[in-house]
């Protein structure tokens, strides 16, 4: 299995320490004996603190389709959007924290009708799809991009290209938002959600946790992965001792 992250521009300042947690906390549940690649524009800034728990890759190259300039996070994708497709592939956010073994994962694969698995938003709402409301999106699923995975045999490349294409001839700089590629991606996945082919992890166990999500929580008992949300990324540092427990102790 192959498990990746991205980290470029500034964030690798504002991440860093997020960034370790998680591929951590994904490699002390999985193993050793997996993939483990964080995609970076610069990777020889990062090879001293990651070079032993992870691959450094370098993700600029002349047809790199996701490598663009904007609010929109759409480097999260680079170099592309399916590294090698004979492997189940995770695409993780920094922000993104296993705390125990998914089980959940493992039925996912097993289940030969789904193909792809995405987490669920915690209050599902227009806004986070970005400016690619424009398209019209109301029989999409209210998913969260921080978590994607593709099993092995599927790809949800050219579905995503193709949104992205439409996101370029019909969003305007001004009117670009973050949320838009998970709203591209939202839509990607609409026909696979449709036809039953899409698993949506359980938002009790697979929770979003920020200053409007699940804010009063203290506990992570019953809790299975959390995904800090942007942009402050206050549950980290609440939960950063928890964390710490699980990964050194």
């Amino acid at each position: 299995m192959i498990f990746r992250w991205s980290i470029w521009g500034q964030n690798k300042e504002k991440n860093l320490e997020l960034l370790k947690y998680s591929v951590l906390s994904f490699k002390k549940q999985f193993g050793k004996n997996h993939r483990y690649i964080i995609y970076t524009d610069s990777p020889h800034e990062l090879v001293d603190k990651f070079g032993n728990i992870a691959e450094m890759a370098d993700f600029n190259s002349s047809n790199n389709e996701y490598d663009i300039d904007s609010i929109t996070t759409w480097r999260k994708w680079c170099p592309t959007a399916r590294i090698n497709i004979s492997e189940t592939e995770f695409y993780i956010d920094s922000d993104v924290f296993l705390l125990k073994y998914p089980e959940e994962v493992d039925k996912f694969i097993k289940n030969p009708q789904l193909k792809f698995g995405i987490l669920d938003e915690f209050n599902g709402q227009p806004w986070q799809y970005g400016a690619m409301q424009k398209k019209g999106v109301k029989e999409v699923p209210f998913v969260n991009a921080g978590f994607f995975i593709q099993k092995t045999g599927y790809s949800i490349s050219d579905d995503l290209l193709k949104e992205k294409k439409w996101w370029e001839e019909n969003i305007s700089k001004e009117e670009q938002r973050h949320h838009d590629e998970q709203g591209c991606l939202a839509i990607s996945s609409s026909k696979y959600f449709k036809d039953g082919e899409l698993y949506i992890f359980p938002k009790d166990k697979y929770m979003l946790i920020g200053p409007n999500e699940n804010k009063d929580i203290v506990s992570l008992e019953n809790v299975t992965m959390f995904h800090a949300v942007y942009p402050e990324h206050p549950a980290f540092y609440k939960f950063k001792s928890v964390l710490g427990k699980i990964l050194y102790e």
